[in-house]
């Protein structure tokens, strides 16, 4: 695919059913694994309680036929797209959907931001790899040995 023609775009929904842990978006994600790959496309997905808001990327063409996809989805009401941008390179390339965990303040954050919905593709972009690259860190650091 051209650097041309890749995309990124930013939606939020409102979830038909509460959402409290990543088992409520399982089967979207296991769907999102199976059907990405074939089109291309690469993102992530976050949520809050009732709210998710998820970042795509790939072709333009492609991305429209999910958007159709998504806004008949029962599990989705109100879809709005709240960024849509050309890239030069995907920030996910290796996720055909991931869902990071999020921290406490990430949360907060995440909450802020989709309340309002204030997604520009940048902040969220930025805040779910702060939440991927926290994941990847271990939980405890090695103790440091002192010199004596």
């Amino acid at each position: 695919m051209s650097a041309a023609n890749l995309q990124q775009l930013v939606y939020v929904s409102t979830s038909a059913v509460p959402l409290h842990s990543i088992m409520d978006v399982s089967d979207i994600l296991e769907e999102s694994v199976r059907h990405n790959p074939a089109n291309n496309i690469t993102g992530a997905l976050a949520f809050t309680r009732t709210r998710f808001v998820q970042l795509l990327e790939g072709s333009a063409g492609s991305i429209d036929v999910l958007l159709l996809r998504l806004m008949i989805d029962p599990r989705h009401a109100d879809l709005v797209v709240i960024d849509r941008i050309p890239v030069e390179t995907r920030s996910f390339p290796d996720w055909h959907m991931i869902s990071p965990l999020f921290t406490p303040s990430g949360q907060a954050r995440l909450d802020v931001l989709v309340a309002h919905e204030m997604l520009p593709i940048e902040a969220f972009r930025l805040l779910l790899l702060e939440m991927i690259a926290e994941q990847a860190q271990p939980a405890i650091a090695p103790r440091r040995r002192r010199r004596t």
